[in-house]
């Protein structure tokens, strides 16, 4: 699971032009790792849980128990005005999203969405709206899962976000940041001993400009 969804999650707009350079580049001449961890949660422990911290957030994710084939993982957002909001979401044995719900509000990922996935991966991203083919390109640099998103609109693939996240033996994130193509960025770390590792994802992943 690349980083907290349902309430704090974009969602790809219907029609949006962006400029490329910048971000495609960086998918050329990062080093990558020879062979990506493959994620299973068939020995998930039944008292998983974790916690996450954003700017004005922190965020308790916790294993509530398989629903079928999927797992179910509840997501609370405490944030620092005092309000709280729950979402569910549901993965696949990879810890690939493929449903979340909160306040009414559904996504269904068909068959899922695409992280953690290395190489390219296409899924369908469907709500109230309608539905959207994303699809996304993802390499390895050291440990860090370095991912750009893309949406279809008309016959054109259009640029929607960025992730570099390293991930847990799950496959949940640890640390991650984002930048979306209208500028806005989000980032997180696991509530652990220790240093984390955002201003390195930051560097990585928000490379200098390659063109004015």
């Amino acid at each position: 699971m690349a980083g907290p969804g349902g309430a704090w999650q974009q969602n790809p707009p219907l029609n949006q032009e962006a400029g490329l350079l910048k971000f495609l580049l960086p998918l050329l001449i990062l080093p990558q790792l020879a062979l990506a961890q493959a994620f299973d949660l068939s020995t998930l422990p039944a008292d998983f849980s974790f916690v996450s911290i954003e700017p004005g957030a922190r965020i308790t994710m916790r294993f509530r128990g398989k629903e079928g084939a999927a797992y179910l993982f509840e997501e609370t957002i405490r944030q620092s005005d005092g309000t709280t909001k729950t979402v569910l979401v549901r993965v696949n044995n990879a810890s690939q999203t493929i449903y979340w719900s909160y306040d009414g509000q559904e996504r269904f990922f068909t068959p899922h969405d695409c992280g953690p996935s290395r190489g390219s991966c296409a899924y369908v991203w469907n709500d109230e709206q309608g539905s959207t083919d994303m699809k996304s390109e993802t390499i390895l640099v050291g440990d860090i899962w370095f991912s750009d998103t893309f949406y279809k609109s008309g016959d054109n693939w259009v640029f929607w976000s960025r992730d570099c996240t390293t991930y847990d033996e799950f496959g949940f994130w640890i640390d991650f940041v984002r930048e979306y193509a209208d500028g806005d960025t989000r980032y997180g770390y696991r509530e652990r001993a220790g240093e984390n590792r955002i201003d390195e994802l930051w560097q990585i992943c928000d490379p200098p400009d390659f063109i004015s």
